[in-house]
């Protein structure tokens, strides 16, 4: 099946979805018929075309008054209201004539009832979101629970978020071969754009702080997006996240107490194990840096790995307490695996 697919939101995820769709596959991974979004298409072309954390688009990219033309084919464009419409309001009913797929909704803004009134108009067979919105039918962490998908039950579906699809993996290995009593998740973010840079009014203060100039402690769903894909784990995991001035790659130390005694070896093993089977290759990525160094976090800048173990920091405390250092390309990584969640709508 050709998949037919729609953007609403053009922000860092929904323009990196757009390129990563055409990045592999000069013809398109999916059929993207129509994008949306507040910017005039103009505006639109020359941040895709433009990139300051990936450099230029490996592809071709025009546009005239309606489309989007990306590769020499033209995508529909429609600009829309940033505000959400009231769920019972028909705003996007003009997209039906695409007879679409699936809608990916990566503004970060809709409610449950927005998303779910996108299926009712039936302006999409299927809405994915790239946020974790309570209320969704199932959150989709592929490679972990994307055989869990059923078309007849799940229409509205959270692709997690981008440290929800790294450490999840991560604990689901560990949850299943030895088990985990508890976990502190931090993760090491790159800014946002939720963030001034220069001291400013924010509804939360501190990210009112001149984002450059430094490190910003702040709440994180990391670990809320773990327990709904492993619901086992619930009430055993807590996070932070702490903003930190650099562009893209992002980072998570875990700390796990396990449920049985392990060794070093045994955790080593299953890793590099899952790295290399079939469930999670292209998922987990065991790195053990280069010509015996260290790498920085920019080398992994355009991974696609949703996580990179770093082999080098695994430690084991009395045998119980584990220590992981991993890494992941917060924004390409992440995008990458929102094209498999359409892949799985696909072929299901």
């Amino acid at each position: 099946m050709t998949l037919r697919a729609g953007i609403i939101g053009l922000g860092r995820i929904g323009r990196g979805v757009l390129r990563a769709n055409y990045c592999q596959f000069p013809e398109g991974r999916f059929d993207i018929k129509v994008i949306c979004d507040v910017m005039t298409v103009d505006q639109v072309a020359y941040l895709l075309a433009h990139d300051s954390t990936y450099g230029a688009a490996p592809f071709t990219v025009e546009c005239d008054e309606t489309h989007l033309i990306v590769g020499g084919k033209p995508i529909a464009y429609r600009q829309v209201d940033r505000r959400r419409p009231l769920p019972e309001e028909d705003s996007f009913g003009h997209l039906r004539e695409f007879e679409l797929d699936v809608l990916l909704d990566a503004t970060g803004t809709a409610s449950i009832d927005n998303l779910r009134s996108l299926v009712t108009h039936k302006t999409a067979k299927k809405v994915v979101c790239t946020i974790n919105l309570p209320g969704c039918d199932l959150s989709l962490v592929y490679g972990v629970n994307h055989k869990a998908y059923n078309p007849d039950s799940h229409h509205v579906i959270s692709a997690s978020t981008c440290t929800g699809n790294a450490v999840t993996p991560v604990l689901a290995i560990l949850e299943k071969h030895i088990g985990i009593e508890n976990a502190r998740l931090i993760t090491i973010h790159p800014l946002l754009s939720d963030q001034r840079v220069l001291d400013g009014y924010h509804s939360t203060s501190h990210l009112g702080r001149a984002c450059a100039t430094s490190i910003l402690p702040t709440r994180t769903q990391v670990a809320n997006s773990a327990e709904l894909v492993l619901p086992s784990l619930a009430g055993k995991l807590d996070s932070i996240s702490y903003r930190i001035p650099t562009a893209i790659v992002s980072a998570l130390d875990v700390t796990a107490y396990l449920s049985r005694p392990t060794t070093r070896e045994e955790c080593i093993e299953l890793f590099n194990h899952y790295a290399q089977s079939e469930e999670m290759q292209g998922i987990i990525n065991c790195d053990s840096g280069a010509w015996g160094h260290e790498k920085a976090s920019i080398d992994f800048l355009g991974t696609p790995y949703s996580v990179i173990i770093l082999m080098n920091h695994l430690t084991l405390t009395h045998g119980r307490q584990l220590g992981l250092a991993l890494m992941h390309d917060n924004e390409f990584a992440y995008c990458m695996r929102v094209l498999d969640v359409f892949g799985v709508l696909a072929t299901t």
